[in-house]
């Protein structure tokens, strides 16, 4: 079995700490992707482990979709095996009866009719074809929209999950590092970036640069799609991240009729050293045909990287120790990912990092 990298060279290699970023036992408030929608149906409840924490989500007979902590607050049975009745959940064990508010509405063996008993409940929305929960009763913001689609009709289709072996809060990284643009994927781009907070546990990062033109693929690309190309990452609650690739691009240097293509990734910690990522495809809702050749070439885009960035980050031991200038995108990001709210699914509170026993040095180019 291949030994995890996150384990290895911790005193040859010691890495900085810091307060939430690449930290297992810290789940920061976002949304998080639970399950596919359609595999809840009305009246039906399943227990799903989410970022770590087991909840029981049930449909009530409304179609309504309710979040609880998984365990029953009497003897800790899984609700997830118990039955849906009307908009509650009753524990199969000793039929204790919660409703979706978390207040316990009915213990059989007992005749009082004032019942003090209540469970922890999560905020949950669908979207995407997917249910999403909240670590709190309430949410301050919905599930990020892609920033170009925002308000529109979508279609979507799902990429299969996957898996990594490092922290999300790496994985995450991925859109946001020009340098591997040209070392990974061989695209020699000079990218300015921008970067911006304005919105609450977000942040946008939007690259643009000129099409290279010293190869013949590079020449190719550029008559064919024309001198700039950009795209645009935008994150939220350190957890879900929205991709657009091909913006501003120009058929043949001459007419704007390209549409971008939109990703948006689900992030969760699978287990101690080990992330999983949920892909959805998004398009504008035009019409049925339309819409699944756009999902196809969103697909088709996204798997021509994937397995040469898995090569990266199945093998990687993140450390910020000798960060270069031009990686300032990244160091925000971490600052952006120390900056969220860790919730009560966490399981260590964090506090401020002790610093480094090694001067951080930055390299000069």
């Amino acid at each position: 079995m291949k030994i995890n990298p996150q384990n290895q060279n911790n005193l040859t290699q010691p890495r900085p700490s810091y307060k939430i970023f690449n930290k297992w036992e810290v789940v920061t408030n976002g949304w998080y992707e639970a399950l596919d929608s359609k595999k809840l149906g009305p009246g039906k409840a399943l227990g799903v482990d989410v970022a770590g924490q087991h909840l029981v989500l049930f449909r009530g007979e409304s179609g309504k979709v309710y979040a609880l902590d998984g365990f029953c607050p009497h003897m800790g049975v899984d609700l997830g095996i118990g039955k849906v009745i009307g908009e509650e959940i009753r524990c199969f064990f000793h039929h204790w009866k919660f409703d979706g508010k978390g207040q316990c509405r009915e213990i059989p063996c007992l005749s009082e009719k004032k019942l003090e008993v209540k469970t922890a409940t999560y905020k949950v929305q669908e979207k995407y074809g997917r249910i999403w929960v909240y670590p709190k009763s309430e949410a301050p913001y919905d599930v990020l929209e892609v920033p170009e689609l925002e308000g529109q009709k979508v279609s979507y289709s799902f990429g299969k999950s996957y898996k990594r072996r490092c922290h999300f809060h790496v994985t995450m990284i991925n859109g946001i590092d020009p340098q591997h643009l040209s070392t990974v994927h061989n695209i020699n781009m000079n990218m300015d970036v921008s970067i911006d907070y304005s919105e609450k546990d977000t942040i946008d990062i939007n690259l643009e640069g000129e099409t290279p033109n010293s190869r013949f693929s590079e020449k190719l690309v550029k008559k064919l799609l024309g001198d700039r190309y950009a795209y645009s990452m935008k994150y939220q609650g350190g957890c879900l991240a929205a991709l657009s690739v091909m913006k501003g691009v120009k058929l043949f240097n001459k007419w704007e009729i390209l549409p971008t293509l939109h990703m948006l990734f689900a992030y969760q910690s699978h287990r101690e050293g080990e992330t999983i990522v949920q892909p959805i495809f998004l398009t504008k809702k035009r019409n049925f045909l339309i819409d699944r050749i756009l999902l196809l070439f969103t697909k088709l885009a996204f798997k021509m990287l994937q397995g040469e960035d898995g090569e990266v980050y199945e093998n990687i031991r993140f450390n910020t120790q000798n960060l270069l200038p031009i990686d300032a995108p990244v160091t925000k990001y971490i600052k952006y990912i120390n900056g969220l709210t860790p919730s009560l699914w966490s399981r260590q509170i964090p506090t401020e990092p002790k610093p480094s026993i090694r001067k951080k040095r930055e390299v000069r180019v």
